[in-house]
């Protein structure tokens, strides 16, 4: 342990003081072996880096592993620049898929918008089932198709020519009931 340290230490003080390299400090007799030892770290690495870009593009990672030990340090790259442009065009592609799924739910929740907005007797009885009983404050907006608005709290029933609406109201005051028929509205929508 204490030959690590002095090692460590001459290390330190050869590079403070710029006089000497690792090799100097490793002997000049060890110094082929220091090269080896790291060209077969990089030849080995090569093979583990194809092994594992191969298993993470869902190739053989075996066969591949034995491509990099063949082609060091070109064949993992080779294998890092065909995972990068596969991972860039599957996130394009699903950013393509999500504007492509946005857009038609944004139509079909303007389609949605356009139909409930419309008023008829079905689009009432939908909205009705959906108005609050015990709510005073207006729910919806409706249109008339002399272009003036009105707030309606509850709808309280859709007929077949006309529907009945409770009007928004101030606390205290009694509410006041209104049937209007279809045809002189425009359109209702939810506040």
């Amino acid at each position: 342990m204490s030959g690590i340290l002095d090692f460590v230490k001459e290390l330190f003080s050869q590079f403070a003081s710029g006089s000497g390299s690792f090799i100097d400090i490793a002997n000049a007799q060890n110094a082929w072996a220091f090269k080896w030892g790291i060209l077969v770290l990089v030849w080995l690495l090569s093979g583990f880096a194809s092994y594992e870009f191969a298993n993470s593009t869902g190739m053989n990672g075996k066969k591949h592993f034995w491509i990099g030990l063949i082609l060091p340090v070109v064949y993992p790259f080779i294998l890092l620049v065909r995972k990068l442009v596969i991972r860039a065009k599957a996130v394009s592609e699903a950013k393509r898929e999500t504007e492509r799924l946005t857009a038609e739910r944004d139509q079909i929740e303007a389609e949605r918008r356009r139909i409930d907005s419309t008023p008829s007797k079905d689009n009432f009885a939908k909205l009705k089932g959906s108005s609050d009983a015990s709510s005073i404050k207006a729910q919806f907006r409706l249109e008339l198709a002399d272009g003036s608005a009105l707030m309606i709290a509850k709808i309280l029933e859709a007929q077949d020519t006309l529907a009945v609406f409770e009007l928004e109201s101030n606390e205290g005051e009694t509410p006041r009931v209104l049937r209007m028929p279809y045809a002189k509205m425009a359109r209702i929508e939810r506040l």
